[in-house]
């Protein structure tokens, strides 16, 4: 009996101290991107991360698989230090407000306006809260131009900090079905640090 409550605990403490507790598939890697991301995702062992952009606050982090065909970005708004209450209210409404800054393409992005970036932002949950998804089909801007798909998920915490996930792969041919796997496992990775 005492061996069985001390295995219990154990178990117990493994799943309380690893919030990626869910299996993994084989060859994916977990990555706890600290406090000022606020994130933990786990992506494919052969992605590298990016180095982040000198000007950077340190809030975001991205990975990208060895063909360029995939890549992952999170992102964090801290609201503690949005002096001039640019964070929307709720996830819902950051989600609306993005697809509307990229509905007519978005060159700084690399997403073309012909033909017409294809999404509809709608309401979802994150861990049983409140949250916002989005799929985008776009063209880019580079030539030849691509056909990509990007998943995108939103969250809104208590502290009011909004964290974004942006996953985006090839949105047609061979490798299109692999990259929406991709950012199925990558999605239910996501685990944010404080809810």
């Amino acid at each position: 009996l005492g061996a069985a409550v001390v295995a219990g605990a154990v178990a117990a403490y493994l799943v309380i101290a690893d919030p990626f507790a869910g299996p993994l598939p084989d060859g994916w890697r977990k990555h706890d991107l600290g406090n000022k991301v606020g994130v933990g995702i786990a992506v494919p062992e052969g992605f590298a991360q990016d180095e982040q952009a000198e000007d950077s606050d340190g809030t975001v982090a991205s990975f990208t698989d060895p063909s360029g065909l995939v890549r992952v970005e999170v992102d964090r708004d801290i609201k503690a230090e949005d002096e001039n209450g640019d964070i929307e209210a709720s996830a819902s409404e950051r989600a609306f407000a993005h697809w509307e800054e990229l509905r007519d393409g978005e060159y700084g992005w690399g997403i073309a306006d012909t033909p017409a970036p294809k999404g509809k932002p709608r309401e979802t949950t994150y861990k049983d809260r409140e949250a916002a998804t989005n799929t985008i089909v776009y063209t880019t801007t580079t030539t030849p131009a691509l056909v990509r798909e990007a998943q995108v998920m939103y969250y809104r915490n208590e502290d009011g900090d909004m964290y974004r996930l942006w996953i985006v792969y090839p949105g047609k041919g061979y490798f299109a079905e692999d990259g929406r796997e991709i950012a199925r496992t990558v999605i239910d990775s996501w685990d944010i640090h404080r809810l």
